[in-house]
């Protein structure tokens, strides 16, 4: 009588555990609510590997799984760039830093901004939440890397600065 109780308890204790395995966790689920919040305001949100600047001492920069927001630039406006608009940002310790803000460096496309637009992107880079860790820009589209530790103020905050990126054309 005793082992049947005891496999009986094993038994559902299995199947609890597999239950809870299988549910996501709460960051889990406030990720997923950040996510849905942002392709409602016409965000695509993309999950793929990144290769980060070469920082102070490193002897090669580390690729990382990311997830990035992108906002499409409007077809008119990709139009105008030119093919060769291609930049990318990092918070870090990276070795050009010119014309950035204290802890961010260029991974590429250094010098490809003007003074005034990289100025701007200065402005920009200083309303950003503080858990974004790369913007990149491109003829087709504007991008931002983040861990997704935020409120919806936040996410509101970084669809405006991609926004702006695309209206000054940087």
């Amino acid at each position: 009588m005793e082992y049947k109780w005891l496999i009986v308890a094993l038994v559902v204790l299995s199947l609890a555990g597999s239950i809870s395995w299988v549910l996501p966790t709460p960051v889990q689920r406030a990720q997923a609510k950040i996510r849905k919040l942002a392709m409602q305001q016409g965000v695509q949100v993309r999950i793929g590997k990144i290769q980060g600047p070469r920082e102070q001492g490193e002897i090669a920069p580390e690729s990382q799984l990311a997830t990035s927001y992108n906002v499409p630039r409007p077809s008119a406006a990709s139009k105008q760039l030119s093919k060769n608009h291609h930049w990318e940002v990092f918070r870090a310790r990276g070795l050009n830093t010119k014309g950035l803000p204290s802890g961010w460096c260029w991974n590429r496309g250094e010098g490809a901004l003007t003074a005034q637009q990289t100025q701007a992107l200065c402005l920009l880079i200083e309303r950003l939440p503080t858990d974004v860790y790369a913007l990149g820009a491109s003829p087709v589209n504007v991008a931002a890397y983040w861990h997704e530790n935020a409120t919806p103020a936040e996410l509101d905050e970084l669809v405006g600065v991609l926004k702006d990126l695309i209206d000054q054309s940087l």
